[in-house]
């Protein structure tokens, strides 16, 4: 009867030795593993965090504003001037927004298929100088205009010099106003428009489309 009583009390301390070691850690809920006389402590066992995954966000287009170059019969009209340095043919930079407009609005106008783009200036100095500092003018802005992606057989830069002045020599806002760019649509699906001439009676600078 007292070997009886002495094995359950044995294996009751057993079972309880056994509980005190079979702990559930609170993080991850996984039991831990039981310390071993002599080693250390057994690191609890971590859940893995789950990481979000990078989901590829398609980048919105900008929307890109409409342009405001107007066309009244065969005349463009931009939103502003396009302003060079003085006695050359470098456009300034203050220019590139007016130059944007343009370029917007003949890459949605492709039925029109050549533009001549014209170069003009005051009567201060020789009329020869004159003549190429207006074709060279031209020329500039068609080559910007063709490293922005317009064709270039549709754009043809023809200097007129001091012959077409629109307002009066003698006054500096007279002068101001005869050195400018205009841009006349001459072609429309390759047929001229209006009766256009493509050279319209000044020199041509650069490459000629309708040659």
């Amino acid at each position: 009867m007292a070997r009886k009583l002495v094995a359950s009390l044995f294996i009751i301390g057993l079972t309880a030795a056994v509980g005190c070691h079979a702990e559930f850690t609170a993080a991850t809920g996984q039991p831990t593993t039981p310390a071993t006389s002599g080693s250390a402590p057994a690191a609890p066992v971590e859940t893995a965090v789950p990481t979000a995954t990078a989901t590829a966000t398609a980048t919105a287009t900008p929307a890109v504003a409409p342009s405001t170059v107007k066309q009244e019969g065969n005349k463009l009209t931009l939103p502003g001037a396009i302003v060079f340095e003085t006695g050359k043919a470098v456009i300034k930079t203050e220019s590139e927004p007016v130059l944007e407009q343009l370029h917007a609005f003949l890459e949605g106008k492709k039925q029109i298929t050549l533009v001549r783009i014209e170069g003009h200036t005051d009567n201060v100095g020789k009329p020869a100088d004159n003549l190429k500092l207006s074709g060279d003018r031209a020329l500039a802005v068609k080559n910007w205009l063709v490293n922005k992606g317009v064709d270039g057989k549709r754009l043809i830069s023809v200097g007129f010099g001091d012959t077409k002045p629109v307002a009066d020599n003698a006054k500096e806002e007279g002068r101001a106003q005869n050195r400018r760019t205009e841009f006349i649509v001459v072609e429309v699906g390759n047929k001229a428009w209006m009766g256009a001439d493509p050279i319209g009676g000044g020199t041509v600078f650069g490459d000629n489309p309708r040659k």
